[in-house]
């Protein structure tokens, strides 16, 4: 491996620094593996509950079609016909196709969205009332149906009766209106992607970790070899083999209820008998070798601060315990408060601070978009149509949820807010390379937590719950990681970017089409409360619950008080000091190179994500710490084949469990955080 993987950058996988075309074949086999995956993904996912399909960030499904492409394909065709086979710019391209396609076709739209549009009336009952609180705010087109007895409605939940075909046209109307605030949001995700793609991984040189495995693999063979260095590496091999042995053992178990397992996580419930330090819980201790590889790339600060900060904000729990169960005022609610609003005070700074260091490219391009010129290496997205897609997508999602009956303030803060959030969980994702990420801050909570109840309007409310339970809550899918991790490979093998942006939105209409077909379909066949219990069950009683209750009973406006007297709100204070640390911190970052602390660790502490997670990224900052201790760049050079290789495995075996439980219609383990 060379020395730009040595230091943790993307490698370049053109040979001689050529450019790659965009090939018809490439595009063509990256549909066909899209249709393959979004048509299974929801009865692999929610029927047999095998292993997400995507799931995260570095879906398995997508590196392992890369494998399996250059195993069997490129080592076919060099050893029987002479030829190279598919292109490394064209195996990065299919990567990035079924990602995004994947993206859309599970959380990052249509997983909840079905669901949701479903669920009110469902659920609506005389106890509960979700006829007066949910369901009499909102306009016909954001729903299914209205009543409870509607055949389109019950079929869906419930299962398709013998004889009855599928009421397509109960669905054209919701469809149509959630996918158009869905492409809205993309055409500005797909905007800022162009923007900012070339400050991050040009002149902030970010490294892109989740890119590095599907580029190495990618890389051609040197002379007559039928595989390159990093696959005909055994360290890579010894790697693979450690989580494929392990999670092979302990897939079997399906089958074979006798065979002993390997265990990879361990309860921290309870590691303290007597409060206050009874409140100091880590979770679970979980084993992901994935996450393992991956943060082995990161350097030991970013690594440090994502565990770290989980740790310390579970240390927290003990002083508040210490305080007494009345704690009132700013140490009051503090999981709430901390989980919400310290986290979107860091969000903010950390959007501010990114638009801060960006404003000499960010200026260029606006001239540049005034103008009608076109950088050929700065715009993959012609200035002035990044522009409007920037512009029109931020208005028309305000406009959307106006026309929905929200206010428009509120309105506009929830949009300027979801896309702060995105755009800071891409950044995350692009330079810490967590492949599991999630945000615990949610424009509804927020905005309904800073602004007295009486502001509200009942349809205010319910439109941004809706949102809230279709797109703003749970973003271990989204849309924009995918798009920026896409481009970063593909600019590895010197694709034309502005062929690759077009290839990348056509990608997203034909796997909202697919996915839909697919994801109706399916539940229709089996019953939605049948298959995915969190989106049908769950969020639909933790989100529509409250929303009900607020109306009925407004929560009170806590304040802080000094001498007796009202100083301000208590939730935006949290939401001050969580700017202020994370403002401190990136000072701190950009003026001492000995700085240990970064402000990703306060964005990602109170989600469950990084509980699911925490103890793998603290492992691999052991390991990187040791090796570079002890060993130092020369040793991590050489072992790194070997952690890679880690996530190499694990995926395989995800696969294979996969296809197993496909074929004999079991269910099997996830392997992958679930």
């Amino acid at each position: 491996m060379d020395k730009k993987v040595s230091a943790g950058e993307v490698p370049d996988t053109a040979a001689g620094g050529a450019a790659s075309p965009v090939t018809a074949r490439a595009i063509c086999l990256g549909f066909f593996l899209s249709l393959v995956i979004d048509l299974w993904m929801a009865y692999n996912d929610f029927y047999l509950n095998n292993s997400l399909m995507i799931g995260n960030h570095f879906p398995f499904v997508s590196i392992v079609a890369v494998i399996l492409l250059v195993l069997g394909v490129n080592t076919a065709a060099r050893k029987w016909f002479g030829s190279p086979g598919l292109q490394p710019g064209e195996l990065l391209l299919v990567w990035g196709m079924i990602g995004i396609a994947g993206s859309v076709c599970s959380a990052g739209l249509v997983r909840y969205l079905l669901s949701w549009v479903a669920v009110p009336a469902y659920y609506a009952n005389g106890s509960n009332e979700y006829d007066i609180y949910v369901i009499k705010h909102l306009p016909s087109w954001m729903l299914l149906a209205r009543d409870p007895a509607d055949k389109a409605l019950r079929w869906f939940m419930e299962g398709l009766p013998r004889g009855e075909s599928i009421p397509w046209g109960a669905w054209v109307v919701p469809l149509t209106a959630w996918f158009t605030f869905g492409l809205l949001l993309w055409s500005a995700n797909f905007s800022m992607c162009s923007v900012f793609f070339r400050q991050w991984s040009e002149r902030e040189r970010l490294i892109f970790p989740l890119v590095h495995l599907p580029v190495e693999v990618a890389r051609q063979p040197e002379g007559k070899n039928l595989l390159n260095s990093f696959l005909s590496n055994r360290l890579t091999w010894i790697g693979a083999a450690i989580p494929f042995i392990i999670w092979g053992v302990n897939g079997l178990r399906t089958w074979i209820p006798g065979i002993p397992q390997f265990p990879l996580s361990w309860p921290m419930w309870g590691l303290f008998p007597d409060r206050p330090w009874s409140d100091f819980s880590l979770d679970g201790a979980n084993i992901y070798f994935s996450v393992i590889g991956m943060t082995f790339l990161l350097t030991t600060e970013v690594a440090f601060s994502l565990w770290g900060f989980f740790v310390l904000y579970k240390l927290s729990f003990v002083y508040v315990a210490w305080l007494g169960s009345g704690a009132t005022g700013f140490w009051g609610g503090w999981d709430q408060r901390v989980a919400v609003f310290d986290s979107a005070g860091a969000i903010i700074a950390i959007t501010v601070f990114l638009f801060w260091t960006a404003r000499r490219s960010l200026l260029d391009w606006l001239v540049r978009a005034i103008k009608g010129r076109k950088g050929a290496e700065q715009d993959p997205i012609p200035p002035r149509l990044a522009l409007f897609l920037a512009v029109a997508g931020m208005l028309g999602m305000a406009g959307w949820m106006v026309l929905a009956g929200a206010q428009w303030w509120a309105s506009a803060l929830a949009v300027a807010l979801y896309v702060a959030i995105l755009f800071v969980l891409t950044r995350i994702v692009s330079e810490a390379g967590l492949l599991f990420v999630q945000s615990s801050v949610v424009p509804f909570d927020v905005i309904s937590g800073l602004f007295p109840p009486s502001w509200f309007g009942g349809t205010t409310l319910a439109t941004m719950t809706m949102q809230k339970g279709v797109m703003m809550s749970d973003l271990r899918e989204t849309l924009m990681p995918y798009v920026m991790n896409g481009m970063r490979a593909c600019r590895s093998a010197r694709l034309n970017m502005t062929k690759v942006m077009a290839v990348f939105g056509v990608t997203v209409l034909f796997a909202l089409a697919v996915s839909a077909y697919a994801r109706i379909a399916t539940n229709y066949k089996y019953g939605a409360v049948n298959m995915d219990q969190y989106a049908t069950v769950q969020s639909p009683s933790e989100f529509l619950g409250p929303l009900a209750n607020y109306q009925k009973n407004l929560p009170e406006f806590e304040k802080m008080k000094l001498g007796g007297k009202d100083i301000m709100p208590v939730n935006l204070a949290h939401l001050a000091v969580g700017a202020a640390l994370s403002a401190g911190m990136l000072v701190m970052r950009a003026k001492f190179l000995w700085w240990p602390l970064h402000p990703f660790g306060l964005v990602t502490c109170a989600t469950w994500a990084m509980s699911m997670i925490w103890f793998s990224i603290f492992l691999a900052w052991v390991a990187k710490t040791c090796v570079m201790t002890f060993g130092g760049a020369a040793v991590y050079r050489r072992v790194l084949p070997l952690f890679l290789g880690m996530v190499l495995g694990e995926s395989l075996i995800a696969a294979t469990l996969m296809v197993a439980g496909i074929i004999t219609g079991r269910p099997g383990i996830p392997v992958l955080p679930y």
